[in-house]
């Protein structure tokens, strides 16, 4: 009995240890502790195996789903009955196999009356079942039984989803006030337990990027402090990657380059994937060269294309593939083969998904990130009319919306395809949300350089035009552009044509004249 009783406090006490480094997101450190507690006393190896369930679910959650339905049999009483069919519908909700979620919810649904607090939980997951049905009710009772749950961590995901809800209904002020009042909540832990760090995480990133987008201070500073608050390890690290990107571009647009710098520099220090450590440097060269420190910019350009070649583009998923948007939008004016390279990786390997969460919800916020992205492409390949038109539909979703930073940018890119003022002060007025904004003196820069390339040039002329102000030989043009030597002889002649130059010294000369160097 003496050795029973042992192997039983062992086992209480591996599950008491491995929920708390579950709550500190600290995920290989539980599985380390749970390692065989399927063969444990009935009590503790259920609590184990929902443990190492809620593992896979924040890692491969297929492999939740496999891994639950392996032990049907092993959960009777109904506290643990009604734990597991939440557990195997919070997994098949994450694969979005929405329909077998139903069927388990509904069977905790029979047991909830039994179980302490059964309603106000099964009230949360089923609320968020509905949502990505579709059902966008804020006022929905399980979830206002969810936010009356005694564990703030469950109070927090309710008070974070009736966000989300808000937000496909499309008030943002809403959503951030939820997701406010969800980090307070997850930020407490309930005495016995801590606070679920996963939760903190996942709440901070998503308050800081609707607040920039809508250029909310009040709920930026909350994401911020968030952010400083949170001890964070490696299981959670796209969280911080993606919440110090947003950091960053905040500080940018309110006036503060170096500290969006220096935010970048942390993001590409704690970067979850080689993708996102090339995004990191992009955000650098992005910002140094709207700085118009343009030898800055093309050493961090460099750095991304070099670890750019490291990654398998395909494997990428969602915002991780729109540094192929970047690549080309920033190697346009300096190597436009490149940049071309880039744009069709990205139109090859398809562009839907760009927010999965959004496309999920059929938040029309989806289709303008794609449109966007889809201009960018275009417009770095020279096809102006479907750039114009793919960024005034994502200039439209966004200014509904009042993403004043997303329509920015959109308003940005027309204004430099178009040359219409119009374009110019659309995007200054939405960059006015943000104090001390330079987009503007930057949007005129661009719209100058964009009006002082000749009109008669075609598509491919004016991307060897750019690739020779950026020094390329003409070996190399007829090398990027698969052109023979003749052909491209031909082209620098229209171009030197088109800009009144007699050689490739004045066709330099000119273009640094017009503010094109």
């Amino acid at each position: 009995m003496l050795q029973e009783g042992t192997a039983t406090d062992r086992s209480e006490s591996a599950v008491r240890e491995a929920r708390l480094a579950v709550r500190a997101a600290r995920y290989d450190d539980a599985l380390a502790l749970l390692d065989g507690c399927a063969h444990w006393d009935a009590p503790h190896a259920c609590a184990g195996i929902l443990l190492v369930a809620e593992v896979h679910v924040h890692r491969t959650p297929v492999a939740a789903v496999a891994f639950l339905s392996t032990f049907d049999e092993l959960f009777a009483g109904d506290e643990d009955r009604f734990a597991y069919e939440v557990a195997l519908g919070r997994a098949y909700v994450v694969v979005r196999d929405l329909a077998s979620a139903e069927l388990h919810y509904a069977a905790a649904d029979a047991l909830a009356p039994h179980v302490a607090n059964g309603p106000a939980l099964l009230g949360y997951h089923r609320a968020r079942l509905r949502w990505l049905r579709h059902e966008n009710d804020p006022d929905d009772a399980g979830l206002a039984l969810a936010l009356t749950h005694p564990d703030p961590a469950v109070a927090a995901s309710a008070y974070a989803q009736r966000g989300w809800i808000h937000a496909s209904r499309g008030d943002y002020t809403a959503q951030i006030a939820d997701l406010r009042r969800a980090l307070a909540y997850a930020s407490r832990g309930d005495g016995a337990l801590p606070p679920d760090l996963a939760a903190l995480a996942i709440t901070a990133h998503s308050l800081a990027r609707v607040a920039f987008e809508t250029a909310d201070d009040a709920g930026m500073d909350t994401a911020r402090a968030a952010y400083d608050a949170i001890a964070w390890t490696d299981d959670v690290a796209v969280h911080r990657y993606a919440t110090l990107r947003i950091l960053g571009w905040d500080a940018f647009m309110r006036g503060r380059a170096g500290h969006a710098q220096w935010a970048f520099r942390d993001a590409a220090a704690v970067a979850p994937s080689v993708a996102w450590r090339v995004m990191a440097h992009l955000d650098r060269a992005y910002v140094a060269r709207l700085a118009g420190n343009e030898v800055w910019a093309i050493e961090e350009l460099a750095q991304a294309d070099l670890l750019a070649h490291e990654v398998a583009w395909e494997s990428t998923y969602g915002e991780e593939r729109q540094a192929l948007v970047v690549l080309a939008t920033l190697f346009a004016p300096v190597d436009a083969a490149r940049a071309q390279r880039y744009a069709a990786t990205y139109t090859r390997i398809g562009t839907e998904n760009v927010n999965p969460m959004l496309a999920i919800a059929a938040d029309k916020r989806a289709v303008g990130f794609a449109r966007y992205a889809q201009g960018r492409i275009d417009q770095t390949l020279g096809r102006r009319v479907a750039a114009v038109a793919a960024l005034c539909e994502a200039y439209e979703i966004f200014d509904a919306a009042a993403h004043h930073y997303r329509a920015s940018l959109a308003a940005s890119a027309l204004a430099e395809l178009t040359g219409e003022a119009a374009w110019r002060d659309a995007a200054v007025a939405h960059a006015q949300h943000y104090p001390d904004c330079p987009l503007g003196a930057l949007v005129d820069v661009a719209v100058a350089r964009e009006s002082a390339i000749p009109p008669a040039l075609t598509a491919l002329q004016r991307q060897i035009a750019k690739a020779l102000w950026s020094g390329a030989s003409e070996q190399e043009l007829s090398r990027r552009f698969s052109r023979s030597l003749y052909t491209i002889g031909q082209q620098i002649d229209a171009i030197c044509a088109a800009f009144g130059a007699r050689s490739r010294r004045e066709l330099l000369d000119e273009a640094a004249r017009r503010g094109l160097l």
